[in-house]
């Protein structure tokens, strides 16, 4: 399906241009008038390389879709509607697309079936239980407010993990200057001197000559040959679920990453019961959303053990690597004691959705004066390295 570059002015009379997908030239004109903007130009354009589509756009598209559907417009209609108003091209098309297939007879969970890159198992199991409960509204809303949790946690990690990435390639950034810039210019100075130099600046002066020598680029072409084969062999077999391992053992990191687990799990498993799904399937496809092995390992386990028989609550407590604390344990049992399942796995999800949160609120306080200590020290000792021997040698005049 085609793409135009367009030109157009708005009532106000600025000028605007873009980017858009459109089935004609009439449909790019019809949803610029939606914009408030009459289209002057266009041309076709090819789309090479497409824009990801993050989360935020299918919060947009499922929080726009629910709104209408609940307002009792149908659903190919709405579909329509919500992809009028989509600002990303390729997304647009996909929707157009899933419009197609509904009016075609088609529902929308099996639409969606088509595109398991932008929709996941869980998402199209809720939407199919809404469309059979008639509640498909709720159900979208209920996507929404996952992929909103999922949202902010990544959005929290991201700005855990950007202080450290930042400051490190300012030392490196400063680090290359002194070596490669200002190291070469004062060796002949130095060098022409009789002085002994600290060790610390001998150190740096060879490190200097290495740096500016090839062996620095085959070093460097090394290490990122290196690094990308590790990558690539801890994605797949045993090296990835001994990565896995580690990285779940590991102080602080261990605990993030098992109560993020605690929280999607709960969360999606609350979320398809409620939405009448089977406990037994309803633990399939959250094990076939997890890309962690030794949790979807575990998954399996407790899916073979609830269709033998038991309850959810003694699947989590046969668990062998203890994922599942007693008091989440304690919590199921009361919920299905209670016939609650459903609003108390979503509370237990969202109270280690606020740990992790917490976690990694309190990461970001303690490590940004810790890192900006490391920095100053390391940019300190460098610029003594390279300018003690300069203020020795002044003094001795």
């Amino acid at each position: 399906m085609p793409y135009y570059y367009w030109r157009g002015v708005e009532l106000t009379g600025n000028l605007k241009k873009g980017k858009l997908f459109a089935r004609s030239r009439d449909h790019l004109d019809a949803l610029l008038l939606k914009r408030e903007i009459a289209l002057m130009n266009c041309t076709a354009a090819t789309q090479w390389f497409a824009r990801p589509i993050f989360l935020s756009h299918k919060i947009e598209f499922f929080k726009r879709l629910a709104v209408l559907i609940d307002a009792g417009v149908s659903v190919p209609n709405s579909l329509a509607l919500v992809a009028d108003q989509l600002d990303h091209p390729r997304f647009q098309e996909i929707i157009y697309q899933v419009c197609t297939q509904v009016t075609e007879g088609k529902s929308l969970s099996q639409a969606m079936q088509s595109y398991p890159e932008l929709f996941s198992v869980i998402m199209i199991q809720l939407i199919s239980a809404g469309e059979e409960s008639g509640n498909l509204a709720q159900a979208l809303d209920g996507i929404c407010a996952h992929l909103i949790a999922t949202q902010e946690f990544y959005s929290r990690l991201r700005s855990v993990l950007m202080l450290p990435l930042i400051t490190v390639l300012f030392f490196l950034i400063i680090a290359a200057i002194i070596f490669t810039v200002i190291m070469p210019r004062f060796v002949e100075i130095i060098s022409s001197f009789n002085q002994q130099l600290p060790p610390l600046t001998r150190k740096l002066m060879a490190i200097s000559d290495f740096m500016m020598s090839g062996g620095m680029i085959i070093c460097l072409s090394g290490l990122v040959i290196l690094v990308w084969l590790l990558w690539r062999i801890t994605q797949q077999g045993m090296a990835r679920r001994i990565k896995e391992y580690c990285m779940l053992h590991t102080p602080l990191i261990g605990t993030i990453i098992q109560q993020r687990f605690l929280a999607y799990s709960l969360r999606s498993i609350a979320l398809l019961v409620q939405g009448g799904v089977p406990i037994v399937h309803a633990v399939k496809l959250v094990r076939q959303s997890t890309d962690h092995s030794i949790f979807e390992q575990q998954l399996f386990f407790m899916e073979q053990d609830i269709q033998a028989g038991s309850s959810l609550s003694d699947a989590m407590a046969r668990h062998p690597q203890e994922i599942f604390s007693p008091d989440t344990i304690a919590m199921v049992q009361v919920a299905e004691e209670s016939g609650r399942l459903g609003p108390l796995l979503h509370k237990t999800a969202t109270t280690y959705h606020d740990r992790v949160i917490d976690t990694l609120s309190m990461l970001t306080m303690v490590l940004q004066p810790i890192i900006m200590i490391l920095l100053g020290l390391l940019v300190g000792a460098l610029v003594y390295a390279v300018y003690g021997p300069i203020m020795n040698m002044s003094n001795s005049f």
